[in-house]
C-alpha cells in the first residue's frame, strides 16, 4: 500500500514538473514572438521616418560666354578661280574663263578641274591668242582623262596655230616640249620638220 502511495505521489510530481516545463516553454516562445514583433515594428518606423533633407546643391557657375567667332578666312583664290572658270564656261563666257585662269596662272598646277573644263578653258585661251597657256590647259585635260595621244595632238595643234600666227618662238617651245615629254610620239617626224621651218622664220626676222 505504501508503495502504491509513493508511486502515485511520484507520478503527480512528474506531472507537475512536466506541466511547469510546458508552461515555461510557452512563456519563452511568447517572449521571443514579442521581441520579434517589436523588432519588426521598430524597422517599420525607421523606414517610415522621413530622411533629413539634403542641403540644396550650390548653383552652377554661370556658363562662360562663348568666344567670339573667329573672322572667316578669305576663300582660297585657287578654289575661287576654279569656280569662276566653271561658271563662265557654263554661261558661254570663254573670255571670262580665260581671264580667271590667267589671274592664277602662276599656281595653275593647284587647279582641280575636270577634263572637259580644261578642254573648254584651253579653247577659250586659244581664241585669246595665249598659245602657251592654251596648250597647257588642253594638254592637262587630255592627260587627266588618260588620253596620251590626244594630249600630244593638242600640243601639236596649238604649236601649228602659234606658227601660223607668227609666234615662231612659242611654236618652237611647244614642239620642244612635245619631243621632251613624248620622245616616241607618232608626231615626232612632223614636229621636227615644222621646227626647221619655224627656225628659218626666226633667222629671217
Amino acid at each position: 500500500m505504501q508503495t502504491l502511495v509513493i508511486l502515485v505521489a511520484l507520478g503527480a510530481l512528474i506531472g507537475i514538473v512536466a506541466w511547469v516545463v510546458i508552461v515555461l516553454r510557452k512563456f519563452e516562445a511568447r517572449k521571443a514572438f514579442e521581441r520579434e514583433r517589436e523588432a519588426q515594428f521598430v524597422a517599420e518606423m525607421l523606414r517610415a521616418k522621413p530622411q533629413a533633407a539634403k542641403p540644396p546643391a550650390p548653383p552652377a557657375p554661370p556658363a562662360a560666354a562663348a568666344p567670339a567667332a573667329a573672322p572667316t578666312a578669305p576663300g582660297d583664290p585657287i578654289t575661287a578661280a576654279g569656280e569662276a572658270i566653271r561658271s563662265a564656261l557654263a554661261g558661254g563666257r570663254g573670255a571670262d574663263a580665260a581671264k580667271a585662269f590667267l589671274a592664277v596662272v602662276a599656281e595653275r598646277t593647284r587647279l582641280t578641274l575636270e577634263p572637259a573644263i580644261w578642254e573648254g578653258l584651253g579653247r577659250a585661251l586659244l581664241s585669246q591668242g595665249t598659245y602657251l597657256e592654251a596648250a597647257w590647259a588642253l594638254h592637262a585635260g587630255a592627260a587627266l582623262g588618260g588620253d596620251a595621244a590626244g594630249a600630244q595632238k593638242r600640243l601639236v595643234e596649238v604649236a601649228v596655230r602659234a606658227g601660223d600666227a607668227g609666234q615662231a618662238q612659242h611654236a618652237l617651245k611647244l614642239y620642244a616640249t612635245l619631243l621632251a615629254k613624248y620622245p616616241q610620239s607618232q608626231y615626232a617626224d612632223f614636229v621636227r620638220a615644222n621646227m626647221k621651218e619655224q627656225e628659218k622664220k626666226l633667222s629671217k626676222a
